[in-house]
């Protein structure tokens, strides 16, 4: 599930916006002009009122917010809002519909690359808002970005936990509403759904990130936990819900739970099916989930040595995603390890020739490739690739040792010498 931050547009309701006695006449004067729907002349008026020196109005920053929000002035919305709040915060109800000003004006400076802006924003819009989740969304999206992992998890946890009564809020609004409320309120309902499953989603990721960084078994395991937790929590807003499916399946993956992965890989086709039969899964998209899960499942059965399993997913991916480092590697080496070594030597030729591979890329493939000629017994190639991988990782000193045999096998006898010599130089470094 994609982590990009989306600018949201909601329309304004142009409700209550009557004329009130006690108003003073600047802001029944913006008031009539918002009924013309003149909304620059709304924001120019509370303007020059501000400029005369009458700023200590906070209905007057209310209106010119809102008329600022019709106008999609984000910035300067939620400046007028976070003004109006500072001088009377029992306004925070009037406000309440407005709450996408400040996420509107702080996406604007994430794209803008000001995220430190952003985050002000963020919090300022917290503190008059406090049963919005999306501003703790957007928080752990510029944390993630920044690389704090920890920081990022507390902030979609919190999401979530915003969430759960927001969402509650909406299904007994629902189960209210008149027929000509219903579309809006489900519309609302959904959107409070999906932003909770992307904050469940993110945290279960963070866990299992946290999980493979973790210091001791104990704390990986407890990441791990309570990235299930989460996870099923999202299943039960989505059950049918793939790319919560294959996270959850590679969690199991991860604690070595290797029936239950695979029962979850099956629930998360199925969903897949499901969703472009129903129409709200588009044949891009789907096609792009089954690659993906087609190539996790295909390294899990490798990995637990069921090679023919592990060939028919790999080869399914492949079609699906085409030639990349995973799916090659995967493939490549099962069929190594079903010593079908003839059938591994063009995917790891494809492998090698892949562009903008790492070094670290480079070298396994052509190691790879050395290892398969080997087996093949085709020695000169062999040597020729376990040098590209020295290239590539020229601190190795079990494959210097290995070249050096491959150089023996050849008649290469002072090539094997030298190679020898690398490898002890490597390995005792204080000797020379």
């Amino acid at each position: 599930m994609s982590t990009r931050t989306n600018l949201v547009v909601p329309a304004i309701v142009a409700a209550g916006l009557a004329l009130l006695a006690c108003a003073s006449p600047a802001v029944t004067g913006i008031k009539v002009h918002m009924q013309n729907a003149e909304y620059q002349e709304a924001v120019a008026l509370a303007d020059s009122v501000i400029a005369s020196g009458d700023s200590l109005d906070a209905e007057l920053w209310v209106w010119r917010g809102k008329a600022q929000g019709f106008l999609r002035q984000w910035e300067g919305a939620a400046e007028s809002f976070q003004r109006a709040y500072a001088l009377d915060n029992s306004l925070a109800p009037e406000l309440a519909d407005y709450w996408f000003v400040f996420y509107n004006s702080a996406a604007l400076k994430v794209d803008a690359g000001d995220a430190d802006g952003a985050s002000a924003v963020l919090e300022e819009g917290k503190a008059i808002f406090t049963n919005r989740p999306e501003y703790d969304q957007m928080l752990g999206e510029i944390a993630l970005n920044a690389g704090d992992y920890a920081l990022a998890l507390q902030h979609f946890e919190q999401a979530w936990t915003i969430s759960q009564p927001l969402i509650q809020s909406y299904r007994d609004m629902l189960e209210k509403a008149g027929d000509d409320q219903k579309a809006a309120v489900q519309e609302a309902l959904d959107g409070a759904v999906n932003n909770a499953l992307l904050s469940l989603y993110n945290a279960g990721m963070l866990h299992k990130s946290l999980a493979a960084s973790a210091s001791t078994p104990e704390e990986s395991e407890t990441h791990l936990s309570q990235a299930k937790d989460l996870l099923n929590s999202a299943l039960e807003l989505d059950p049918t819900n793939a790319d919560v499916l294959n996270l959850l399946a590679q969690i199991y993956l991860l604690e070595h739970d290797i029936d239950s992965a695979m029962a979850v890989f099956d629930r998360a086709l199925s969903a897949i099916d499901q969703g472009v039969s129903e129409g709200w899964l588009s044949a891009e998209d789907a096609s792009s989930l089954r690659g993906q899960i087609l190539t996790t499942r295909g390294a899990a059965l490798l990995e637990t040595g069921q090679y023919d399993e592990a060939v028919s997913q790999l080869q399914a991916a492949r079609q699906i995603v085409g030639d990349n480092y995973v799916v090659l590697g995967n493939l490549a080496q099962a069929y190594i390890m079903k010593q079908d070594y003839q059938s591994a030597l063009p995917l790891l030729d494809a492998l090698v020739a892949l562009p903008d591979l790492t070094s670290e890329e480079l070298a396994n493939g052509w190691y790879m490739k050395f290892a398969d000629l080997t087996q093949l017994e085709r020695d000169a190639e062999a040597a020729v690739a376990l040098e590209k991988a020295l290239e590539y990782t020229p601190d190795n000193a079990e494959w210097w040792e290995y070249l050096a045999s491959t150089y023996s096998r050849l008649g290469r006898r002072n090539d094997a010498i030298q190679a020898m010599q690398h490898a002890e130089m490597l390995r005792n470094p204080t000797r020379n």
